[in-house]
């Protein structure tokens, strides 16, 4: 594999048993560092120091306890949903002292087989059971990278002077088990594959078990060999366990010792116990280091709408409003504003958010909104009371604004420099005064639904007249509104996109008077609709946005803040590689910056 090519592993599942131990640990770090997200097992709780929190789930169980693996892979896919790659990493039992078979103690050899070949099997068959559970329920659609790579400790190096027999009889037990599962597994997913690796012994001097320092006899008179490093081995861990790095290699056991990485000691039906190196086969594929992919970076702008009463004096006024519609906005100011707050602030984005606030909240909720501006937020304007745009006259759309303005000066110390129109009601009038009065950008329309794009200035469309004859309206939109960005009919105005699909009221908030509300749609299906946008745009455009709308009318609300917590761990669970959180004005004048330099 060319050292410059990504192992393509990040996002994957990874259960990684007795995770404890040097190589165990060492494996964690190698596959957070590949961006996989990670489950620690053992059988003491797992305690590992790493800042990858978002992407790390630790269970503790027994392996050789087949109710205690199952209940501890059901965590596992809780947490990260379906295991991809399974490390089955044998415990070390005292196998560094040279027993010989009519030495070994009963009590070590029933404890290194249970830990090491029970616990193995059934480590490996509910990770089989729980892949097929899974791709049953997908309707038979397989797993893109299955994988298991079986490690031990250094005795797995079959059959060398200087290691227990005990030890070899299980290296023995594992390779049959190899050998078996490689012809099986192909028939639960067809790229599926299973592969070892077997560490270099430890250096002679730290064995347990010899006397003042000195060696064996066997000892003595075998080759020096040297230790494999934790590093190394759990780098080939990742190599095999990559279905782009090693998805041609399946039932095959790689020998690993500080400098001599790669060699393949169990090959078709044998094992093969070589100490020349020229006997065996070298992999050149394995790279002394693995660079992290590059990474398709989303902006994220969560943006929330401190709506409150003016809502429903504005666009949600109905004269059958009563007063426990009011009651709402209330909510909102008084419930939800310090709910979202508190949980901004503890994800860690409080002042990496925008909220456009309209200046009857503004005014009648003092202290909410100067709580709101003390978290270090951008603040934008969205209307005095959430009036519509269609409703106003072009003076009254004047007047409101330079209110807005001057009270949003006040309570900021400057100038906003960012729009939203209350239920998205901008027209070319709206779009003319916040150039006027230098308005950096706006936030509600959608010419695209992942990238800014400048304002359009075009003529308003003609409604169809069906009272005329059709000649009246067949033709097409006039040419001055071309699509085209380079045109003249741009404005200096950024669009940042947002509409219905990016936020959260208009399927979780019931408004009795308003047609185009639902308010029961169960949260985990906006959850999932969102991950999907993203997931989708992650793919696909380059140097993509990721819009979230809230307001704390309803995302304020105790059924919705949850998921709107766990949505956000989600987008940081990708790391600031991928994904960064931005005020809405930053991603405006990143956008304008790296658009007028082409």
């Amino acid at each position: 594999m060319n050292k410059t090519t990504s192992l393509e592993i990040d996002r994957r599942h990874v259960f990684i048993t007795h995770a404890t131990g040097s190589i165990g640990s060492q494996a964690v770090r190698e596959f957070l560092d590949q961006g996989c997200n990670v489950t620690a097992h053992d059988l003491s709780p797992v305690q590992l120091q790493t800042s990858e929190t978002d992407r790390l789930c630790t269970v503790t169980g027994d392996v050789s306890d087949e109710d205690s693996i199952k209940s501890c892979m059901e965590q596992a896919q809780q947490r990260f949903g379906p295991i991809d790659i399974l490390i089955a990493n044998t415990a070390i039992a005292d196998e560094n002292q040279a027993y010989r078979i009519w030495d070994l103690p009963v009590d070590l050899w029933d404890r290194s087989y249970r830990n090491n070949v029970r616990g193995t099997f059934l480590t490996i068959k509910h990770f089989l059971r729980a892949a097929k559970g899974v791709q049953e329920s997908q309707a038979g659609r397989e797993l893109d990278n299955l994988a298991i790579v079986i490690t031990g400790s250094e005795c797995t190096n079959v059959g060398e002077v200087g290691y227990s027999d005990f030890a070899s009889g299980k290296a023995g037990l594992q390779h049959g088990l190899l050998m078996g599962l490689k012809n099986d597994i192909v028939r639960l997913n067809r790229k599926a594959r299973v592969n070892a690796v077997a560490p270099g012994p430890l250096d002679s001097s730290l064995i347990e078990g010899t006397s003042n320092g000195l060696k064996t006899e066997s000892q003595a008179t075998f080759p020096p060999q040297r230790p494999a490093r934790p590093e190394n081995v759990a780098r080939a861990m990742s190599f095999l366990a990559s279905h782009r790095a090693a998805g041609h290699i399946s039932g095959q056991c790689i020998y690993v010792e500080d400098g001599m990485q790669g060699r393949l000691i169990w090959k078709e039906n044998e094992v093969v116990k070589t100490f020349d190196p020229s006997a065996s086969l070298s992999l050149q594929t394995i790279p002394p280091s693995m660079p992290k992919p590059p990474r398709n970076k989303i902006r994220v702008a969560v943006s929330i709408d401190l709506d409150a009463v003016s809502g429903w004096l504005g666009t949600g006024y109905s004269p059958e409003n009563v007063l426990a519609d009011y009651s709402a906005g209330f909510f909102a100011a008084r419930v939800g504003v310090p709910r979202l707050l508190n949980m901004l602030k503890k994800t860690g984005i409080a002042n990496k958010v925008t909220w456009f606030i309209p200046g009857h909240s503004a005014e009648s909720f003092p202290q909410e909104v100067q709580q709101v501006v003390e978290s270090g937020c951008e603040i934008g304007l969205h209307g005095y009371a959430h009036e519509g745009a269609y409703s106003l006259s072009v003076q009254q759309e004047r007047d409101i604004l330079e209110k807005c303005i001057e009270i949003a000066t006040n309570i900021t110390g400057k100038r906003p420099v960012g729009y939203r129109a209350p239920l998205y009601q901008v027209r070319e009038s709206t779009l003319d005064l916040l150039e006027e009065y230098g308005f950096e950008y706006d936030a509600s329309l959608t010419d695209h639904d992942c990238h800014p794009f400048f304002a359009p200035r075009r003529p308003p469309l003609q409604p169809i007249d069906y009272t005329k004859p059709a000649s009246s309206w067949m033709h097409p939109i006039p040419s001055s509104s071309s699509t085209d960005q380079n045109t003249s009919d741009r404005r200096p105005l950024v669009e940042v996109p947002c509409n219905y699909y990016m936020e959260d009221m208009t399927p979780m908030q019931y408004l009795p008077h308003v047609h185009n509300s639902h308010g029961y749609v169960d949260v985990r299906v906006i959850e999932q609709m969102w991950r999907d946008r993203f997931l989708w745009i992650r793919e696909h455009e380059s140097d993509p946005i990721f819009a979230m709308l809230m307001h704390p009318d309803t995302s304020g609300m105790a059924h919705v803040i949850g998921m709107v917590e766990r949505m956000i761990r989600w987008l940081q669970s990708w790391g600031e590689g991928e994904v960064e959180f931005m005020q809405t004005g930053e991603i405006a004048r990143w956008w304008k910056e790296k658009t007028l330099q082409k």
